[in-house]
């Protein structure tokens, strides 16, 4: 199995441009962004939060508004927070380079067991296992495993990534996850390892791994209303973000609706109407430039509706 993968990622892999150099910063920047994110949607922003932010030092000295306006649109913005404040220990107890040992790794923000062990195997070509969904979808379809059990997934990932070059292998299970062992129509009769695999050999590829119930989605209903004044718009900041005003229930003022949204947030499933207008209270907010602070994907949303019927 090991030489076959191997030898077909070395032939098919993604020109990724983490891959270029295998930059121990670039490789954490590109697995913090891919968490929970598409690799085609998450290139543009690596490319341009690693022009502005091209070192931890940059990363560290930067203003978080910077950071959150780079990251504006890929969600889960914790991540970004979490990738600051770790860079930030990395240059004052690391001398600015990213630490090469599981412990240390750990020890940062936002780095759990998987990100320690995708960069140490993928920046230091160091033996650490790695088990994402790609991973746990082609071990499973490999051993035939009917089960849910995350520490046999992960001791058969440590057994494997050791007998071979842990850089090269993890990247592979990885890459084949993604494009050849796909959740639907995986394309088994071109699989490098499809020679070893129990579901290819069983018929059962479509059956395996057992999907877990997804929590039911819960709707929830909200209006935003876009109040703009002299190319000021009413705002508030959440988290580190700017958003419209955003209420269970409209509040009172001279509002029309103007259109709606969606956006899914998790198992959330957000229906926004959207207003326009003045509210009668505007307490608590502030008038600010849309452009020149950090906002989510589902207020750039919310302007959208705003501006094609405004």
């Amino acid at each position: 199995m090991h030489e076959g993968l191997v030898q077909w990622f070395n032939e098919n892999q993604r020109a990724l441009p983490w891959r270029s150099g295998y930059d121990p910063y670039h490789v954490w920047v590109s697995e913090v962004m891919l968490q929970q994110t598409q690799v085609e949607t998450a290139l543009p922003y690596y490319e341009r939060f690693l022009t502005e932010l091209p070192t931890i030092q940059s990363l560290a000295d930067a203003d978080e508004h910077q950071v959150l306006t780079l990251w504006a649109g890929l969600g889960y913005y914790s991540r970004a927070r979490n990738l600051q404040a770790a860079a930030k220990i990395v240059v004052h107890e690391h001398g600015g380079a990213v630490p090469d040992d599981y412990e240390s790794l750990r020890a940062l923000p936002g780095i759990g067991q998987y990100m320690a062990g995708a960069i140490l195997s993928i920046a230091f070509n160091k033996p650490f296992p790695i088990v994402d969904g790609n991973v746990r979808r082609v071990l499973s379809r490999v051993y035939g495993w009917t089960g849910e059990n995350a520490k046999q997934l992960w001791e058969a990932a440590e057994q494997l990534v050791r007998q071979s070059e842990p850089r090269a292998f993890n990247q592979a299970l990885m890459e084949l996850g993604a494009t050849v062992c796909s959740f639907k129509s995986p394309r088994c009769l071109v699989c490098p390892v499809n020679g070893v695999c129990v579901a290819y050999k069983t018929g059962t590829q479509d059956e395996l791994p057992v999907v877990k119930k997804r929590p039911e989605t819960i709707r929830v209903l909200l209006s935003a209303v876009v109040q703009q004044n002299k190319g000021l718009y009413l705002m508030r900041k959440q988290r580190g973000l700017w958003e419209f005003p955003m209420f269970g229930e409209l509040p009172p003022g001279a509002l029309t609706r103007v259109g709606a949204c969606r956006h899914t947030i998790t198992h959330h499933r957000l229906e926004v109407n959207v207003y326009m207008g003045k509210l009668e209270k505007s307490d608590g907010f502030e008038w600010k430039e849309f452009g020149s602070v950090p906002v989510s994907s589902l207020t750039r949303k919310i302007l959208g509706v705003a501006q094609r019927t405004g």
